[in-house]
């Protein structure tokens, strides 16, 4: 029989993982009926279940704020608030609260209704009444590539994925010219002209990870969250969308942003899947997101080009997908005084639910003191117009070493992870020169660079774990033993580089430099690389030559 509805409230749609991890669909309502616990989301890529876990969160905040029997606009109130949550998130719970929500507003979670789509709009149509296939849901699978979708994976889509892709096309499609849809008066040659990409494309995100669903949903709330104006609505407790902006395009507040509507859509059906769909541009994000700064999940970097004497400017601050660790934990973990600036430069802002979690786990029972932490970004082409890589990567971070009072150990974590960026860096410029030293021209391989990082995530991320943050003398040692670690696994690194360059990078060449000649062999490359060590990986060298001098007087 074919379908004229399918409930987000009731319907299975959302992929988690429970105990034992098991996987299943299940629905909103299953999330919090107290029946299961939900450990995490397991959907169909990583920034999918970025832009879920959000609709999710967003509907947790909305519902305690509306029928909470605590003020949580009261300080005192939202604390011992969290505290009894926290308490029955200790495995299945029941949450009288958000089920009373989503009946409240079951009619906006209607995936196929006729009047008020779940973040669709009804009547979106071109002037020659075209649509567009499924796969324009799907990064995937929109083009030619290769793909692991084929047949009708491709042409169809059941309900369930099809409002998770829905989801993702609001936060993380990507820019460029869309249809022009009839009654937007934006449109122009019926082209409706890029906005810039999904609210989600600009921010990437920062995901507090619990020991189970119900906990992170907490983790990823600070009390910024409940503290908004009464315009910070999600999209379905606003009145439905119109083809075109709203009137407004100013975030108000972080549930607005959760849902925060980039596109405007519609899902085409014959009762038993989606067959097509409509996708065209919906709210713009102000100036590139300048000074929206109420998303719990991104860190913002200060803009020296765009302040002025009388304002400060930061920008959402999305995550490299190159050494992404790496390069993270400067925006994750930093505050103002933590890292050397550039003259007129300012602090930027870490993400706030990481200071919240620093605060609740010694003002909050059971909150842990270590918890992992998901960094997700979604990368572009030119002009944001293509979708080209998508960010996943995770590192725990103990809420000690983001507490205010503990700069001295978080600084040394900061220049920990810079030197071993800077060591990586030095391996790429020895495969070069080991190049150089073969007959061919010095290239710098940052293959090398990456291999080597990429070895060493591992160790760093059980180092961090153990840093101590009460005693600058252990915190030194700590910082010496991991410099050790890098300048060993680098001189390994070296000898297996050598031993692949050949006998010709032995031997050498000699080239004109300046006005004379120069060796360049794979001896003279080591003896650059120990150098460059040595300065980089200051701490460790220290002790291996004071190892030496011990053995040598013994």
């Amino acid at each position: 029989m074919a379908a004229t509805e399918f409930s987000l409230v009731t319907e299975p749609w959302i992929p988690v993982v429970l105990t034992g991890e098991e996987r299943r669909l299940v629905s909103l309502r299953d999330l919090f009926s107290g029946q299961i616990e939900v450990i995490a989301l397991r959907g169909d890529s990583p920034t999918q279940d970025y832009a879920v876990l959000r609709v999710i969160i967003a509907i947790y905040v909305r519902a305690h704020v509306l029928y909470s029997d605590y003020d949580l606009t009261d300080a005192r109130e939202l604390r011992t608030w969290r505290r009894e949550q926290w308490t029955a998130a200790d495995g299945a719970v029941r949450d009288d609260q958000v089920l009373e929500y989503l009946s409240d507003h079951a009619d906006r979670f209607d995936l196929l209704s006729s009047e008020v789509p779940f973040m669709q709009v009804a009547d979106l149509r071109t002037k020659t009444g075209g649509q567009l296939p499924v796969r324009r849901l799907i990064p995937e699978a929109e083009g030619d590539r290769f793909t692991m979708r084929a047949g009708a994976g491709v042409e169809t889509l059941g309900f369930a994925e099809a409002a998770r892709w829905l989801i993702h096309v609001h936060a993380f499609d990507y820019s460029g010219i869309k249809s022009g849809v009839l009654d937007d008066p934006r449109v122009k040659g019926g082209k409706s002209y890029p906005i810039g990409t999904g609210w989600s494309g600009y921010t990437g995100g920062t995901t507090i990870l619990g020991r189970n669903l119900r906990q992170t949903l907490m983790l990823n709330c600070p009390d910024s969250v409940f503290l908004e104006s009464d315009a910070d609505l999600p999209a379905w407790e606003r009145e439905p969308d119109r083809p075109g902006a709203r009137a407004a395009e100013i975030p108000q507040g972080a549930c607005d942003l959760m849902t925060w509507q980039s596109r405007r859509a519609h899902l085409h059906h014959n009762g038993e899947h989606v067959t097509g769909c409509m996708v065209t541009n919906g709210d713009r994000i102000p100036d590139a997101g300048a000074n929206v700064l109420n998303d719990p999940m991104t860190p913002h970097r200060y803009s020296t080009n765009k302040s002025s004497r009388t304002q400060d400017v930061f920008y959402p601050q999305p995550y490299s997908p190159e050494r992404t660790m790496w390069k993270a934990l400067e925006p994750l973990v930093s505050l103002g005084g933590d890292v050397p600036l550039e003259k007129k430069a300012k602090p930027g802002k870490r993400p706030q639910n990481l200071d919240w979690f620093s605060a609740a786990a010694r003002s909050v029972p059971g909150v842990p003191t270590l918890a992992p932490v998901r960094l997700t970004s979604m990368t572009y082409g030119p002009q944001s117009a293509t979708i080209t890589e998508v960010v996943d990567a995770a590192v725990e971070l103990p809420a000690a070493v983001l507490q205010e009072e503990n700069a001295y150990a978080r600084q040394a974590v900061l220049g920990a992870a810079r030197s071993t960026l800077d060591a990586g860096i030095a391996i790429g410029s020895f495969a070069g020169w080991l190049l150089q030293a073969a007959g061919d021209e010095y290239v710098f391989q940052a293959p090398a660079t990456d291999s080597f990082l990429a070895m060493l995530e591992q160790p760093f991320r059980k180092w961090l774990r153990t840093v101590p943050t009460d005693d600058t003398e252990q915190v030194d040692a700590a910082v010496a033993d991991w410099h050790t670690q890098v300048f060993q696994a680098a001189t390994d690194q070296a000898a297996i580089l050598i031993k692949g360059a050949g006998p010709r990078a032995l031997i050498g060449r000699t080239i004109p430099e300046g006005e004379g000649m120069r060796t360049h062999s794979a001896a003279t490359a080591l003896s650059r690389l120990r150098r460059s060590l040595t300065k980089t990986l200051a701490r460790a060298t220290q002790i291996i030559r004071t190892e030496k001098e011990i053995r040598h007087d013994s």
